[in-house]
């Protein structure tokens, strides 16, 4: 099949007789027009012609109830390439003519529409058979050089990707070494970082084993220190107690005691001449700063009413306890 300028050339395997099997070749070359196209078949010996004008195509329309461009969609896919399947009919009429035939399938209606061209034998089949020789030979020279230049731009592109592959190669390789080398330092630092997390982590540990070392020491020696003021304390005491429980003092103290008892048993008597009735009857001016005198003197204070203790209780063989003494901590 060749196609330019809207022209084409199909090679069609067609039937000649009805019953018989018998088949042979045609060269049909087709002129498209966007409501006509024109016909031209030869089978190298004999040519015919068909022209079909609007008209009939338009009468063909509307035999099938189809629409123009429809109608020469399907003449142009049947006709420009033998299409497989498709039997293909080329038979003769009454006036010795000749009837090209085929069915078109209508996917729509589901029915066979049959096409006929009804052929008329070339008045000059040399050169409609030229012509159409022609047009193959340019046709196939168009198809070499297009054959041609799509071969050149295959093995282009063919050299163009194998450069692409060589420097995808290299470049594979550039980052695979690059990645060795990132990992290599990557795993350097890396180590380095553990050995001195690792460092880090043996000199915490020694610090808390010797924070809890210096703690328990405080510990110690905090209760060193209790102890000592304990046995201190208790020792004062007993020193306290050890004096205290000799005769000679209990004795001194008791009678310190008695004595002082005494003299504040002592009762108070008013001397004659100091009596503020005498003074104030004898001179009441005279003695007046002297009564004033004695009634801004404070009052004596009285004696304690309980007994005191007696001396043998005092001098008595029972220790003496002093005062107790408050702990001190630390």
């Amino acid at each position: 099949m060749a196609e330019f300028d809207n022209k084409t050339c199909a090679k069609l395997e067609v039937q000649e007789g009805i019953e018989d099997g018998v088949k042979k070749l045609l060269f049909v070359k087709s002129e498209w027009n966007p409501t006509s196209f024109e016909l031209a078949v030869s089978d190298g010996l004999r040519a015919w012609r068909f022209e079909g004008s609007e008209a009939i195509v338009n009468a063909r329309a509307e035999a099938w109830d189809k629409g123009v461009s429809w109608v020469m969609e399907k003449l142009k896919f049947y006709l420009k390439v033998g299409q497989p399947g498709v039997a293909y009919r080329f038979t003769k009429t009454r006036d010795n003519q000749r009837k090209l035939s085929f069915d078109i399938e209508d996917k729509e209606s589901e029915l066979a529409l049959t096409a006929n061209f009804l052929m008329v034998n070339a008045s000059d089949p040399e050169s409609v058979t030229c012509d159409l020789l022609r047009f193959l030979h340019d046709s196939n020279a168009r198809l070499t050089d297009s054959y041609l230049r799509k071969v050149q731009s295959l093995s282009q592109s063919f050299r163009e990707q194998n450069a692409l592959l060589e420097d995808d190669t290299k470049l594979k390789n550039a980052k695979t070494e690059i990645q060795n080398d990132y990992l290599k330092k990557f795993a350097a630092v890396l180590n380095s970082k553990k050995t001195k997390i690792r460092e880090q982590q043996k000199e915490i540990e020694r610090l808390k084993k010797e924070n809890e070392k210096l703690r328990e020491d405080s510990k110690s020696k905090a209760i060193d220190e209790d102890e000592r003021d304990d046995t201190t304390s208790s020792s004062s005491e007993d020193e306290d107690d050890e004096e205290m429980s000799t005769p000679e003092k209990k004795v001194k103290r008791a009678e310190a005691f008695s004595e002082r008892l005494v003299s504040e048993e002592k009762p108070f008597t008013e001397p004659a001449s100091t009596s503020g009735v005498n003074v104030v009857n004898q001179d009441p001016e005279a003695t007046q700063p002297f009564l004033e005198e004695v009634e801004n003197d404070a009052p004596v204070s009285e004696l304690p009413k309980e007994d005191p203790p007696s001396l043998p209780a005092l001098i008595g063989d029972e220790p003496y306890k002093g005062i107790q003494r408050r702990r001190r901590r630390t």
